[in-house]
């Protein structure tokens, strides 16, 4: 094959939507894909953060709270009308496990917030080929996370299991999205391991950090740009025919018990 072919094949003027684009996985996606020559509009809740970043022209950042459902709402419909169609949407934002949240809230700040976005993009019709892919975790579909008394030696503590509970439902809306967008879109899901990123905070350097480390198979923890990877081919027209997969990007770690 030569080395000259667009395996991945996104066409010329593609434009993506990124949320939780400010950090981790969500900039490491947002890079991956300008880079592939898409335009990318990143969102997130961190203003300061999206502020900060030098991605270039073809990188647009808007400060979005997904949890809002007017905001979300006017913001994809002044999207269209600035950068005109978004066929490539990846729903990264949602609050970091330590947040101290109840099931109800974390149910609907991660599976609420993934079909809201995902209804505002698709409302004002795509183009062909459009595709979703949801960020999961590992933690909704075969882990539990950490045990308490790893959290103990940590800055945070042991949570009511909404974090789980609402990355297992991420996986549930991406399944439901696959069948119901009848040709419309394709839905894929992507749910990491310990990934270091700044949110996990002292987790990764920490007990639970060199607990994943002496688990995993490959001796690491995972980087933004692994999971960005799957995520950026997942979405991509050389996944068409690739719908409705929740694929676990934890380099094995959840395969040893």
């Amino acid at each position: 094959m030569s080395a000259g072919i667009d395996f991945l094949g996104f066409p010329a003027g593609a434009t993506a939507l990124v949320t939780g684009a400010a950090s981790g996985i969500g900039l490491a996606t947002a890079k991956l894909l300008l880079a592939q020559g898409l335009t990318v509009v990143g969102v997130d809740i961190n203003e300061a953060g999206l502020a900060a970043l030098d991605l270039g022209p073809a990188f647009v950042g808007l400060p979005l709270d997904t949890g809002d459902p007017e905001a979300v709402e006017q913001a994809l419909a002044e999207l269209r009308a600035s950068v005109g169609p978004i066929g490539y949407l990846v729903n990264n934002a949602g609050p970091p496990s330590a947040t101290p949240l109840t099931i109800e809230e974390g149910l609907a700040r991660t599976a609420g917030s993934v079909q809201r976005v995902t209804a505002a993009w698709a409302s004002g019709g795509l183009p062909a080929g459009a595709s979703v892919v949801n960020v999961a975790s590992v933690a909704g579909a075969v882990s539990g996370g950490p045990p308490p008394s790893v959290l103990a030696g940590s800055n945070s503590r042991p949570s009511n299991g909404w974090y789980a509970a609402g990355k297992a439902a991420v996986g549930g809306v991406t399944r439901h999205q696959a069948v119901s967008a009848a040709g419309g879109y394709r839905a894929n899901a992507v749910a990491p391991g310990v990934i270091d990123t700044p949110r996990i905070g002292d987790l990764t350097s920490g007990a639970y950090g060199l607990l994943m480390i002496e688990r995993s198979p490959l001796g690491r923890l995972g980087q933004p740009e692994e999971v960005a990877r799957a995520i950026v081919f997942l979405l991509s027209p050389a996944a068409s025919f690739i719908n409705g997969v929740t694929l676990v990007v934890d380099g094995g770690g959840t395969l040893v018990y």
